[in-house]
C-alpha cells in the first residue's frame, strides 16, 4: 500500500513541477528603467575650536628674605645739610652680619577630629561601653539553640566587637565607633531585649 501512495504522489508532482518551468520559462523578464541615484548633499564641515591655552607655568619665587628688621633711611632733602660720613675705628673689628635665628622646628600636623571624637577620653568611654554592652547581651544568647541564619548573626556581632576593639586600640575612633554600634545592634536582636 505504501507503494502505491508513494508512486501516486510522484504522478501528481510531476505535472506540477513541469508546469512551473514551462510558465517561468514563457515570460520575459521587464526592463525597469535605472534608478536616479541623487548627487550626495555638499558636506558642511565646522572648524574645531582650538583648544584653551592652559596655565603659564610661573616662574619660581625669589628666596625669602631673612628676618632681617629692616631700617628706612630718611629720604635727604635738599634744606638739611648731609652729616659728614664717619668711618669707624681701625682698632675696632668690623660689625658682622646678623646670623639669621634658627629655623622653627615644623610642628606635626594636628589631627583631624569630628565633633564626636572631639574628647579622647570621652569618646573612648563611650565605644568601650558599647562594646562591653555587646558582649554581655551575647553571653546571654543560648548558642547552640540558635538556627544557623542566627548563629551566622551571633558570630558576625562578635567579630564586629572584636574589630571595635581592635580600632579603638589604634586610635581610630569613628570606624570603632561605627562598627560597635552595629556589634551591639545584632547582640540586642539576638537576645530578643
Amino acid at each position: 500500500m505504501r507503494a502505491l501512495l508513494r508512486i501516486g504522489a510522484f504522478i501528481v508532482l510531476v505535472p506540477l513541477v513541469g508546469a512551473c518551468a514551462s510558465a517561468s520559462a514563457k515570460t520575459k523578464p521587464v526592463e525597469l528603467p535605472p534608478l536616479a541615484v541623487p548627487p550626495p548633499p555638499p558636506r558642511v564641515i565646522e572648524p574645531v575650536p582650538a583648544p584653551e591655552p592652559g596655565p603659564e607655568p610661573v616662574a619660581d619665587l625669589p628666596p625669602a628674605p631673612a628676618n632681617h628688621p629692616v631700617r628706612q633711611q630718611p629720604k635727604e632733602t635738599k634744606e638739611q645739610p648731609k652729616a659728614p660720613e664717619t668711618k669707624p675705628p681701625a682698632d675696632t673689628p668690623p660689625a658682622q652680619p646678623d646670623t639669621p635665628p634658627p629655623a622653627p622646628v615644623p610642628q606635626p600636623p594636628a589631627q583631624l577630629r569630628t565633633p564626636a571624637t572631639a574628647n579622647d577620653t570621652e569618646a573612648e568611654n563611650g565605644i568601650r561601653g558599647a562594646i562591653e554592652r555587646g558582649r554581655n547581651l551575647l553571653s546571654v544568647v543560648n548558642y547552640a539553640a540558635l538556627s544557623n541564619e542566627r548563629k551566622k548573626a551571633y558570630n558576625d556581632a562578635k567579630m564586629l566587637l572584636d574589630q571595635a576593639e581592635s580600632a579603638l586600640k589604634q586610635g581610630n575612633y569613628t570606624f570603632a565607633q561605627g562598627v560597635a554600634s552595629k556589634g551591639e545592634t545584632l547582640a540586642h536582636d539576638l537576645a530578643g531585649r
